[in-house]
């Protein structure tokens, strides 16, 4: 790590700031990383993007536009916040790091920093304050620490009244649960809710040697565009994500096992009904839940509701 170096700021006060040492395409770049005396914090996972190159890229898949209402959860050193906030009508950052929280308040003056837990945070009220509304849903972005991830993304995945898109960057391994399709390993309900509730693309992959400190895997960054899937999963997002949670619960049990169990803490018979239930909607009974589309999910979820509301009758159990 290269020395601390002073420099005059805007206002002439001298400061002393850390410099890391980084290979770009044209040479060795210095790229600062948070204020004077700054050390990442494990226990928040601190690993900040510090290529200008991916900055750059990132910056400009996002496609920042004047009528944009963004929330940016884990700024940092705001390094990814300077290219972002001059182009949009808001800019709102929410960073745990009280250190950091501080510095940026300071150098970030048009940006309005929230010092928390994203995760203690209502939703709801966090987006209504970065200036989401129906008529004007927020934008979010995001390095989210491989711990938070999942817990994140799924905190905002089901409000397409309130946030248009995701752009995040998460480990490789979380993308590649995103991402996945059926009959794969890594599919699961991570897999089968952000295919529900929004539109995937894979954006970028970031190596180990764009961060600061160097972490031991890969990154990558997604881009999740949410839409309203309808029917039951869209009415109760809440009641389908924990259904879909609960089928993968036992992986290597069956579908008819995994629902049984889920039936039965409302009822007698539930291999029976477990078993009808699936047949009812095309899906085999003793199949897997990794074998099952998200368009399966939704229609067995929709015939669970559809006989809970008294919509309609359960199936008929098998004879």
């Amino acid at each position: 790590m290269r020395p601390p170096v002073s420099f005059r700021s805007f206002n002439g006060a001298t400061c002393r700031t850390h410099f890391y040492t980084i290979l770009g395409a044209g040479g060795l770049l210095w790229m600062r990383l948070g204020p004077e005396g700054f050390r990442p914090k494990r226990r928040w996972g601190q690993n900040f993007l510090v290529d200008p190159a991916a900055l750059q890229a990132i910056a400009a898949a996002f496609r920042p536009a004047p009528t944009d209402r963004v929330l940016e959860i884990g700024p940092g050193d705001g390094a990814l916040t300077r290219r972002i906030a001059p182009r949009v009508f808001s800019l709102t950052a929410v960073e745990v790091d009280p250190e950091l929280a501080a510095s940026l308040r300071t150098s970030l003056e048009e940006v309005r920093i929230v010092e928390a837990d994203v995760l203690a945070l209502d939703p709801t009220a966090l987006l209504r304050d970065a200036g989401a509304s129906p008529g004007t849903p927020a934008r979010l972005l995001g390095n989210l620490p491989y711990n938070i991830a999942t817990a994140v993304i799924l905190r905002f995945l089901n409000r397409h009244d309130l946030v248009r898109d995701l752009m995040v960057m998460v480990q490789r391994e979380v993308a590649e649960r995103i991402l996945s399709a059926p009959h794969r390993k890594e599919f699961g309900s991570l897999s089968v809710l952000c295919r529900t509730f929004a539109r995937v693309e894979r954006v970028r992959r970031l190596r180990p040697g764009s961060f600061r400190p160097r972490p031991r895997v890969e990154s990558e960054v997604i881009h999740l565009t949410l839409c309203d899937p309808g029917g039951a999963a869209g009415a109760e997002p809440d009641r389908f994500a924990a259904f879909v949670q609960g089928c993968f619960e036992q992986r290597r049990k069956t579908f008819q096992n995994n629902l049984a169990r889920l039936l039965a803490r409302s009822g007698g018979g539930a291999d029976d009904r477990a078993r009808a239930f699936l047949e009812a909607v095309g899906i085999a009974p003793r199949g897997r839940p990794e074998e099952v589309p998200p368009e399966g999910f939704q229609r067995l979820f929709e015939a669970l509701e559809a006989e809970r509301s008294g919509r309609a009758p359960a199936p008929s159990p098998p004879v």
